[in-house]
């Protein structure tokens, strides 16, 4: 995916996109696949940005805001196995090249005692001050994905 989401049918379809992508990186990575409810759509430039969070606020009713707003939707967007119930628009980032992220269901402890140090090359440890994540990385991947702790 490389074009600029144009409207609310092309936003389900990177949604979509993003969660089939990121359920077949984890695959690569785990062999495993992980639940996906909360999803987040990168915007690459302004005027993107400005167009999807007018689309966005359409779709649901505002949840927080985090780089970006995230809404719980109105309705879900069905991806692959999973039901996306919150959605968020991420602010341009140059760092952020890849369509976009989200964050598996499932026990963080438990995941980080299993996987992280099985997998150094695609799972990496983000420490934040309030909380921590693992990242799901892979180059040949234009998606990313967390497990995030509490």
């Amino acid at each position: 995916m490389e074009k600029s989401i144009q409207n609310k049918e092309e936003l389900v379809e990177a949604v979509q996109y993003v969660a089939i992508r990121t359920s077949e990186l984890a695959r690569k990575v785990i062999d495993k696949e992980l639940p996906i409810k909360s999803l987040t759509i990168f915007a690459h430039s302004e005027a993107e940005f400005e167009k999807l969070t007018k689309i966005l606020e359409e779709m649901g009713k505002l949840y927080n805001y985090n780089n970006g707003p995230r809404v719980e939707l109105n309705e879900p967007i069905i991806a692959g196995k999973n039901q996306i119930t919150h959605l968020r628009i991420r602010r341009p980032d140059p760092e952020r090249p890849q369509v976009g992220c989200n964050d598996f269901e499932t026990g963080y402890e438990s995941f980080k005692k299993d996987y992280l140090s099985d997998h150094p090359d695609n799972l990496r440890l983000i420490k934040r001050p309030e909380y921590e994540m693992i990242e799901f990385h892979d180059p040949s991947f234009d998606v990313l994905a967390y497990v995030v702790s509490g």
